[in-house]
């Protein structure tokens, strides 16, 4: 019987432990064990049995000197018993004692040892273990990571030839807080139930089946885990009921974006309305009133599919077969070479683990984003993340594509090519644009392909093309603003049985190529820039409307049927500036020039009918015109 022993293990800087230390007789047998057997001596002695076996009031010190600061757990009040010695029949054994922390909290570990066969098995009961306390002693976590938090376990185990192991069991985390970015998170709960299986010679670990509950959210994971000790591999698959990956994330440390994302000039007043004839748009050479947008002049895409699209008139004093200026993302070296991605070469350490394996989701949320029925597969090599072939429902549609991260360098950097069938505009604008006036609603497809860090506007380079089938448009100031130029209530609602656009976006500007409104009273195409930071617009559009919504603008009173085609459509070129909050509708002063000019008259006067002339007098008439002249003179 032990009463009051201390024992203490020491983790080297190396890793390596001091069991050898604590046993010193043992260390000198082994070590003058060759010299009795060359000398054919065995050590004299009495051979041993030993009946009972047992430790009374003991201390366990646990010195880890791998860790900077160093850390110390300590166990006290440790009870054992060994009973029974046997080389034949396995050793029951009792081990009990109170781990040092926040609060004192019990462990107990009982079961047997087979000396014959070196096999044991056990139990293992942890009650409200302080994780702040232990969690530094496992050398990948930071020790300052974990600061609240009790761990309480319930497991067995079984253990041969100290090389294969097998536990079963659950486990229970409560009052969890995580630092991050020197705060503390929210209070954590997490519940598990594993059953693992481990051969440390193949450094292998088998997740035979691992039921994770983290604060509400269930998935079960199956999987095995190689190479533990170079770089960790996982195979694993995961299903789940529902995922909210905004929760997952908060718990990582924030980075910084590569990018610093610009602000709109809060001292800027809003755009005004003016009336229509101060609204129209200077000829070159002129002062504009709008503000400019920088844009690049670049070369046009080779080699992109071009969409069927609507082909209308182009209006006077447009030229819609020119691009629109700026395509970044397609002529940048970035889109030459299909879009890699921007790594930083600053950041973190690449996470130690690669990862393959397949994910079913009944739910994904992240932020206001809803998805159903998420499958893919998931590849994490060398810190790169690719997410390939992904497939999902959205909000009535489908939704597919692949997307491949950087999840080692600050943003993290992003490219993603992505397409989505029929979803519902109604439920995207009310998912991420909740503060959008009026209504809107159609079927939306379209296929993306982009670029970026994380959130960041500014550096989010993509392509896109947009078609949206039955969009219904009403209440909101673009289409108020329109109705109030037309003098006609009706025009705040519009229906379009077709839009189209292909939209290029770069430095927090999108830009609007091609763009077609098809519909049965207003049609429309155009080009433009639309800023994403304050929203600022820029539009250049050639708008066919009814002749009779034409004529009650003061300008094209009188001529508004003169200038419509045998359908009754009238092409007007309009500007859009301001914001998209707070438009601003013009005329285009070229267009209405040119065809005031054609139809002889003056811009905003009306009409007047041309007299015939007279024709010239003969010299009979003449000279009796000059002799009745003279006589009324005298």
């Amino acid at each position: 019987v032990f009463t009051r022993p201390e024992i203490t293990i020491v983790r080297q800087k190396d890793g390596s432990l001091n069991i050898a230390d604590l046993l010193p007789e043992i260390t000198k047998a082994e070590k003058t064990a060759p010299a009795r057997k060359k000398h054919n001596r065995e050590p004299a002695g009495i051979p041993l049995f030993i009946a009972l076996l047992s430790m009374q009031d003991g201390q366990l010190s646990f010195v880890d000197l791998s860790q900077q600061p160093q850390t110390t757990l300590k166990v006290s009040n440790i009870r054992s018993r060994l009973t029974d010695f046997s080389t034949s029949a396995p050793i029951p054994f009792e081990i009990e004692g109170q781990v040092q922390g926040a609060e004192e909290r019990s462990l107990a570990i009982n079961g047997t040892y087979d000396l014959a066969k070196n096999t044991l098995k056990g139990n293992v009961n942890l009650q409200g273990i302080d994780l702040a306390t232990l969690s530094p002693l496992i050398a990948s976590i930071p020790s300052d990571l974990i600061q609240q938090g009790k761990l309480t376990m319930e497991a067995s185990m079984a253990a041969e030839d100290f090389d294969h192991f097998l536990t079963k069991g659950s486990l229970a985390i409560s009052g969890l807080k995580i630092k991050k970015d020197e705060k503390l998170t929210e209070t954590l709960q997490i519940e598990a139930g594993f059953r693992l299986e481990a051969v440390r010679s193949q450094q292998t670990l088998e997740i035979g089946n691992l039921d994770l509950v983290f604060n509400g959210q269930k998935a079960k994971i199956q999987g095995i885990l190689t190479q533990w000790q170079q770089r960790p591999h996982l195979d694993f698959t995961m299903s789940s009921h529902q995922i909210k990956l905004d929760e997952l994330l908060a718990l990582l440390p924030a980075t910084p974006s590569p990018t610093e994302t610009s602000k709109a000039d809060p001292g800027q007043p809003p755009a005004q309305d003016k009336p229509l004839a101060e609204n129209v748009v200077p000829e070159p050479g002129s002062e504009s009133g709008s503000p400019p947008v920088l844009t690049e002049p670049t070369k046009k895409s080779e080699g992109t599919p071009e969409k069927s699209e609507v082909k209308t008139e182009s209006a006077p004093g447009t030229d819609q077969s020119k691009e629109a200026p700026g395509e970044p993302v397609a002529s940048s070296p970035a889109a030459a070479a299909n879009l890699p991605s921007k790594v930083s070469q600053s950041g973190p350490k690449p996470i130690p683990l690669d990862a393959r394996g397949e994910i079913h989701l009944d739910w994904f949320l992240y932020n206001k984003l809803v998805v159903s029925n998420v499958d893919c597969q998931l590849i994490l090599q060398n810190g790169k993340l690719r997410v390939e072939p992904l497939s999902a429902s959205l909000y009535g549609g489908a939704l597919g594509g692949s997307v491949k991260g950087d999840v080692e360098s600050p943003g993290p950097p992003f490219q993603s090519a992505v397409y989505a069938e029929n979803i519902l505009l109604d439920e995207i604008i009310a998912a991420f644009w909740p503060q959008t006036k009026g209504s809107w609603s159609g079927n939306v497809n379209l296929i993306s392909r982009a670029e970026g860090s994380g959130a960041d506007l500014p550096a989010l380079e993509s392509r896109i093309y947009l078609n949206i089938n039955e969009a219904d448009f009403s209440g909101h100031p673009l289409f108020v603003k329109l109705a109030e130029l037309f003098q006609a209530e009706n025009l705040q609602q519009l229906h379009f049985s077709q839009v189209t656009a292909r939209v290029f976006t770069s430095q927090g500007i999108a830009t609007l190529k091609r763009l077609h409104l098809v519909g049965p009273i207003v049609q429309a195409e155009g080009t433009g820039t639309v800023g994403l930071l304050d929203q600022t617009l820029d539009l250049h559009l050639s708008l066919q409307i009814r002749a009779q919504y034409v004529g009650k603008i003061p300008q094209l009173r009188d001529i508004a049927t003169k200038i419509a085609d045998k359908h009754g459509f009238v092409q007007l070129p309009l500007t859009v500036t301001g914001t998209i909050g707070e438009p601003v509708y013009g005329l285009d002063q070229r267009w209405l020039n040119k065809t005031a000019k054609r139809l002889g008259v003056k811009q905003g006067k009306k009409l007047k009918k041309k007299q015939p002339a007279k024709p010239a007098l003969n010299q009979q008439k003449q000279k009796q015109l000059k002799e009745g002249l003279e006589k009324l003179v005298q």
